[in-house]
């Protein structure tokens, strides 16, 4: 290797030129936190000669006091701390404000005295700027991306409320119009009953008859219920609820448990058919895929919030059918939830079997002004 490398003036002028033909701010400051030395770069952006810069204190150096402090306490620590800190800068300069980043040593004497603190800072305003941007622009979309998810949920719900609005409608019929004239027909045929002579095949047709009619009208109420429940538009949520397990519990065969409050709760409608809706594609995957032979409803208050819990004891929920975002089923409970505020946990028992959770806070059940 060179002797020259080892050369005290040679060393010394390839760090002259190197901090005189650097970008970055090289920098060197005593214990009292007097400026000792500073290169071109760092002389330009504090605006000062040589002269006028040396032995300047933070204060003396910099227009504004909070970056001057600031700058003190960093070398403090770095001082106390005995090990070199990098750490981001702002500073209100005589160019304008930069932003650097900014690596902080003790400086030692040759007897390991602690003389000060040597600094290099590299001028990061561009790439600050760019962050700035982008984070800015990142925000921007967020809130973009939320306000249409909003639209979105907005709009679905008023797509689901003209649907039940139809169905309430068509249920409606069904129960005035149709009902009315299976009324009347059964009436008739109650008087042609006694025009059929008295032989066996016109009893057999009679009993066919009557057992036609009963099929239609038997159609009809099941058609009216599954459009529109009409427990839930005559006696309320409570009572829609124990109609709506008697009826699973006969059709599916499962032991249905029903917890319910002693009194009705006070809600409107909308929120009324929303909840029955959603209990009602639980208590449909219950049947379709849990395998179990018992369910349980919960329909309680829970400090502010409205809580209807769904428990089964069946092989419980897949994972990736938990996580399943093309699932409409479980993606309709989880939007209609956010829509009324609220939320939906599907988990897991300890022992068996998966747990509905649907929470919705009270402040948005309460009845809408009439």
């Amino acid at each position: 290797m060179p002797s020259t490398q080892h050369d005290p003036l040679t060393v010394g002028a390839l760090l002259i030129a190197v901090s005189d033909n650097t970008n970055d701010l090289i920098f060197v400051k005593n214990v009292e936190g007097e400026l000792l030395f500073a290169n071109p770069a760092a002389l330009q952006q504090l605006g000062r000669t040589h002269e006028a810069a040396m032995g300047g204190k933070s204060r003396a150096l910099f227009a504004r006091q909070e970056d001057a402090d600031r700058i003190d306490r960093d070398d403090r620590r770095v001082m106390e701390g005995r090990r070199p800190v990098t750490l981001e800068q702002t500073l209100h300069l005589p160019g304008g404000v930069r932003t650097y980043s900014t690596t902080k040593s003790p400086w030692y004497g040759s007897d390991g005295q602690l003389l000060g603190v040597i600094g290099i800072s590299t001028d990061i305003t561009a790439r600050k700027l760019a962050e700035d941007s982008l984070r800015a622009r990142e925000l921007q979309l967020e809130a973009t991306i939320a306000e249409r998810t909003a639209a979105l949920r907005e709009l679905t719900n008023h797509i689901e409320t003209i649907r039940e609005e139809e169905k309430r409608a068509i249920a409606r019929e069904l129960h005035d119009d149709m009902g009315a004239t299976l009324t009347s027909l059964s009436m008739h045929l109650q008087g042609a009953y006694v025009l059929f002579p008295d032989e066996e095949k016109w009893r057999v047709r009679k009993a066919k008859i009557q057992s036609l009619l009963a099929e239609v009208v038997a159609s009809t109420r099941r058609m009216q219920t599954s459009l529109r429940p009409t427990m839930l538009d005559l006696f309320g949520l409570k009572t829609a609820i124990g109609d709506l397990l008697a009826e699973f519990g006969e059709q599916s065969g499962l032991a249905c448990r029903p917890s319910l409050p002693d009194e009705e709760l006070p809600m409107d409608g909308r929120l009324d058919i929303a909840l029955y809706r959603m209990l009602q594609e639980v208590l449909n995957n219950v049947a379709k895929h849990a395998q179990a032979t018992a369910v349980e409803v919960i329909l309680d208050i829970d400090e502010d919030q409205l809580a209807l819990i769904v428990r089964d004891d069946g092989v419980g929920i897949a994972d990736e059918r938990l996580h399943n975002t093309v699932t409409y089923g479980l993606r309709g409970l989880h939007e209609r939830a956010a829509f009324l505020g609220g939320h939906i946990a599907i988990r897991g028992n300890p022992t068996g079997g998966t747990t509905v959770a649907i929470r919705i806070p009270l402040a948005a059940t309460a009845p809408s002004p009439r």
